[in-house]
């Protein structure tokens, strides 16, 4: 009853748009990156010179989880709940399971922090995924709406891991903790093992997101008096209609030529 209660709180209704519009902000970003990306330099002949980007060591790794299905079937299922599934289920927790308005602001204040550094980032420089240099078969080498090529170093998925872990080490006794705690723990092995990221986007990664979340403990939203003075019923339209669109934009992410396929098909188109 009291999640349902929540729902109709104009302080949650609110901070949960604000999640979902950081999240387009990023997607709006990596089509803007597709122009912008121009000026970024590409480092990853230089990077390649460091210890373990060898390809032989790449593939060791993807070929030693691959032998361990339970170990490969779990690491795919952590990776593939994916970038904005991990926002999306802490989100939930924290804002609309526990009502936690505080630490939701410092989540999204450690969120928008980490997309804006590793979004200047990549605007100076870039490196490619480990998957894409080495033109591993069975992964996609196109871009999505939900993430680059180049969006490597730092890794943004890594780095939100962290910041995940660090925002719900308060509810380590509570089960949902545990549970978002140990997920996210699996994610840079993940993207490891997976040849999604070098070894070293995780660390970056991880460096970034433990910054952010100390630089942002006890941060508090400034919330416009304009947007306490909407009516539920709006906010809560609005809110349904921005979480359609989340879902729509990460249907046709996962997969973009299946999914326009599928649009063409009922379309009538070739």
């Amino acid at each position: 009853m009291e999640v349902v209660e929540r729902l109709h709180s104009r302080a949650v209704l609110v901070r949960l748009n604000a999640f979902i519009l950081s999240y387009f902000g990023w997607i709006g970003f990596g089509i803007l990156y597709g122009y912008l990306g121009r000026w970024s330099r590409d480092l990853t002949p230089e990077f390649l010179k460091l210890p373990l980007t060898s390809r032989e060591f790449v593939l060791s790794l993807l070929n030693f989880t691959k032998s361990i299905p339970p170990l490969y079937v779990t690491l795919k299922l952590v990776y593939y709940l994916g970038f904005a599934g991990s926002i999306a289920i802490i989100v939930a927790y924290l804002l609309v399971y526990l009502g936690d308005i505080r630490t939701s602001d410092e989540l999204l204040a450690r969120y928008l922090i980490a997309y804006t550094v590793a979004g200047g980032i990549y605007l100076l420089f870039h490196i490619y995924s480990p998957h894409y240099v080495y033109q591993i078969p069975g992964y996609s080498m196109e871009n999505t709406l939900l993430t680059r090529q180049e969006f490597v170093l730092p890794s943004l998925h890594n780095a939100f891991a962290a910041i995940n872990i660090i925002t719900a080490w308060k509810y380590r006794r509570r089960l949902g903790g545990k549970l978002l705690i140990a997920v996210n723990t699996l994610i840079p092995f993940a993207t490891l093992l997976l040849a999604h990221h070098w070894i070293y986007d995780i660390v970056t990664g991880f460096v970034l997101g433990t910054a952010v979340s100390e630089l942002t403990d006890g941060w508090i939203a400034r919330i416009p008096e304009k947007l306490y003075g909407l009516e539920v019923r709006s906010l809560r339209l609005v809110t349904m209609v921005n979480l359609i669109a989340a879902l729509i934009v990460f249907l046709i992410a996962i997969n973009p030529v299946r999914w326009i396929m599928l649009v063409r098909g009922i379309l009538g188109q070739p």
